[in-house]
């Protein structure tokens, strides 16, 4: 399978979609399945998994925001920090 990458995650119908998915899934027999269906499988079970990561960054982002921290200045320094902490150790 293959994906453009700068598709962003849309909104709650990707979140709709994957859940009905995942209901229909439950119903399938997996011989059933030919191999372009598990790769298909596979390909959302990663889409899904970046989709809930970049949904979580996303609601951290939002908690910063209204503890008054800019998470992206922040997420710099930690960052900058934590490589300076990893070249003193190697």
């Amino acid at each position: 399978m293959y994906s453009n990458k700068k598709n962003g995650f849309p909104n709650a119908l990707l979140k709709a979609e994957i859940a009905q998915a995942n209901e229909l899934a439950k119903a399938v027999n997996v011989d059933d399945l030919d191999a372009f269906d598990r790769a298909s499988i596979e390909f959302v079970n990663q889409y899904k998994g970046e989709a809930e990561v970049a949904a979580f960054r996303d609601q951290i982002k939002r908690i910063c925001e209204l503890a008054g921290i800019n998470y992206e200045l922040d997420k710099q320094r930690w960052w900058s920090k934590h490589h300076q902490q990893k070249a003193k150790r190697d």
